[in-house]
């Protein structure tokens, strides 16, 4: 699927539309080339609303009007990647009922979202990123659910190169430490879906203390994304109403470890990780 398309646009922006725009939205993922061969009188009939909010749909996807909006299908239709299926599937949450499939349907979804958040990496906002987190006093980083487990896992990562952060799943506390943060210190945020009411609470702290944010979430607009200095994006590759988290937190994981390796990069860091090695190995020297 073409990154830069108006299929994945509409995937990215689906959630901040209005009620009657995302039955539009979801009316055009679920069936494409259906834009294609009606005017916007005919399909607003065909899907059960208005022309007015295909209009206003389409300015929501930054497009001039249905015209547009068809010649932006047609583009993706076009292109040797499209599939209808892998836009689809993202609000499909039926399980296979084989073994075989759930291996082949997991496997397939983590490759296609693998490529699709290679496509996304911005290297200058990657290294913007590594630069806040090796100058900043204090970090903390935070995250809910699964989010929470990368949060975590990027924790123990830096303490492991000799970089002081802190983690912790009580957000009052956090929000605590937050209150005596400024300007030196950061916050590093984990959320998919960018709508967490506890990041976006502990967020307005930071913003409202000058704290620098750097946030991890889905590509396009959201909450968490709009508070932040640095929004490093991950594909959209889940519907957010899911049965679990799945690659979603492995591209996050991925987001980690490419800063983990930068971080690597910039720091002497060979003695630091040999000597923690040592350790937690509970081997004498």
């Amino acid at each position: 699927l073409n990154m830069n398309g108006t299929l994945l646009k509409i995937v990215q922006n689906r959630e901040i539309c209005s009620l009657k725009e995302r039955k539009v939205a979801d009316a055009i993922l679920s069936d494409p080339s259906c834009v294609l061969t009606r005017t916007i009188t005919e399909y607003a009939e065909y899907i059960g609303t208005s022309p007015s909010t295909i209009t206003r749909f389409c300015h929501r996807m930054e497009l001039s009007g249905y015209p547009e909006l068809r010649l932006s299908i047609a583009k993706d239709n076009s292109s040797p990647n499209f599939t209808v299926g892998s836009i689809s599937k993202q609000y499909d949450e039926t399980v296979p009922d084989s073994t075989e499939k759930i291996i082949e349907e997991v496997v397939a979804n983590a490759y296609s979202s693998i490529g699709q958040l290679n496509r996304l990496f911005s290297p200058s906002y990657l290294e913007k990123a590594v630069s806040l987190i090796s100058e900043s006093r204090h970090i903390i980083l935070c995250g809910v659910g699964a989010s929470g487990i990368v949060a975590k896992d990027f924790h123990q990562k830096l303490c492991r190169i000799g970089i002081s952060s802190h983690y912790d799943d009580d957000f009052d506390l956090i929000k605590v430490q937050v209150t005596s943060y400024d300007e030196r210190d950061l916050v590093i945020a984990f959320s998919y879906s960018g709508a967490k009411p506890e990041i976006k609470g502990i967020l307005k702290i930071a913003k409202r203390k000058n704290v620098n944010i750097i946030a991890v979430t889905k590509a396009g607009g959201n909450p968490i994304a709009s508070l932040s200095d640095i929004n490093l994006q991950v594909a959209p590759s889940e519907a957010l109403v899911r049965n679990g988290a799945t690659v979603s937190r492995l591209q996050m994981l991925l987001v980690v470890d490419v800063l983990y390796q930068m971080l690597l990069r910039n720091f002497s860091t060979s003695n630091t990780l040999m000597e923690t090695w040592n350790n937690v190995s509970g081997e004498e020297r």
